[in-house]
């Protein structure tokens, strides 16, 4: 080994047990914060005191912090670096909780796990060599917040963003579905159901023409692809045909061009439905929607090598199993961007109770830490080599 990669590779394991340390200091306020995240949980776009306890515990540590980015209350933007510097890393930070089952999805975690690793590198960082920027995103459950903070330009000049999430899985490759989200209301003509049947148009019927074409058409679905729906409007008594019916449907996949086409064929089997029960369709296209994760390999096995380094192994699962869809595909379009899974548990299942629980424990406390201590050592190593972080770049 040459003498100057030799010293590359000390000052690299010096500056990990370092960032590791201090990781370790901070890490009972960032527990503290997420037992109190999962005592009081807040909903999408309502994250008020969780916001407001994140921006206090970068304020403490030195970050510039702005609030109310992007026109959302509990958005914001810390930063430690300076602005010049020749690289920036952005650490997302969750917060919203589930309606009636609380943090089930794990954002008391994984939130406090971005801070955590945010505060470790601060006190290691050269300011004028790396950057470090959190970024508040509220509202993952509803998928609303991080589309509008792309939109607003707040990864602007950021080179790399990345969270880990709680899981029952130990992956640092992970993929999403991206997804379309529509409404089908079908507009019919009220008739006394026994009387005068004849002269109504059933809406429901509508609806349900729609579900039968739904479950027909998925037989010639690609695997990666996903319909679901529900119908949340049936009409209001048995003996009044439905003058309004309308259904909610989700089309999901893995690959772009499999979304665009099953989202076109959902679309003409609800006008089909319409046709064929004489009812008339109106089409709302519902806030929310995603595309597929664009991953980055060259980011993603960077976080495996710091899996590796503190004798972590990951989980036998591929990217692709058990997923659903997040907003932080919209950031994998503009930035370098990765997910990783963290364990907190076994057979654990996302938004149910049993996954809120496992949040509150010691064994989620611990996945937290991984987290925490995995992300801080990916940014360690990206600061450490120019030629790693052109490898991430060019693979956007």
């Amino acid at each position: 080994m040459a003498a100057t990669e030799a010293n590359t590779r000390q000052d690299l394991e010096a500056d990990r047990k370092q960032v590791l340390a201090a990781l370790d200091r901070e890490a009972g306020e960032a527990t503290a914060l997420s037992r109190w995240m999962y005592a009081h949980p807040e909903l999408s776009l309502e994250e008020h005191e969780t916001s407001a306890r994140y921006v206090a515990y970068l304020e403490e540590r030195g970050f510039r912090t702005t609030r109310n980015v992007c026109d959302m209350e509990t958005a914001f933007r810390a930063e430690f670096g300076e602005p010049t510097a020749p690289f920036s890393v952005a650490l997302l930070a969750e917060m919203d909780a589930l309606p009636e089952i609380g943090h089930a999805c794990g954002h008391n975690l994984s939130g406090p796990a971005s801070l955590l690793a945010a505060s470790a590198l601060a006190t290691w960082l050269d300011p004028e060599q790396l950057r470090v920027v959190v970024i508040g995103c509220p509202a993952e459950e509803t998928g609303v917040g991080k589309p509008k903070l792309v939109e607003g330009g707040i990864f602007a000049g950021v080179d790399a963003a990345m969270m880990a999430h709680a899981s029952d899985m130990r992956r640092a490759h992970r993929l999403f579905l991206g997804n379309r989200k529509f409404e089908f209301i079908y507009h019919g003509r009220a008739a006394h159901a026994a009387a005068y049947p004849e002269q109504g148009l059933n809406a429901l019927d509508g609806v349900i023409a729609l579900f039968v074409s739904v479950g027909m058409l998925r037989q010639q679905l690609p695997r990666d692809v996903r319909l679901h729906g529900i119908i949340h409007e049936g009409g209001r008594a048995p003996n009044i045909i439905p003058e309004r019916a309308a259904a909610k449907f989700w089309a999901r996949a893995l690959e772009p061009t499999h979304l665009e086409d099953a989202a076109e064929r959902l679309v003409a089997c609800a006008r089909g439905a319409a046709e064929a029960t004489g009812t008339r369709l109106q089409i709302e296209t519902l806030e929310g929607s995603s595309p597929p994760m664009k991953p980055n390999f060259p980011l993603a096995s960077t976080y495996r090598r710091q899996l590796d380094y503190l004798g972590l192994d990951e989980t036998d699962h591929a990217p692709s199993d058990a997923i659903g869809s997040s907003d932080i595909t919209h950031i994998s379009e503009v930035v370098p961007t990765i997910h990783p899974n963290f364990p907190i548990g076994e057979n654990l299942a996302l938004h149910t109770r049993p996954f809120a629980e496992a949040t509150a424990t010691l064994q989620g406390e611990s996945g937290m830490l991984e987290g925490a201590r995995a992300m801080a050592l990916t940014v360690v190593e990206l600061a450490h080599s120019a030629e790693l972080r052109d490898e991430v770049a060019a693979a956007r």
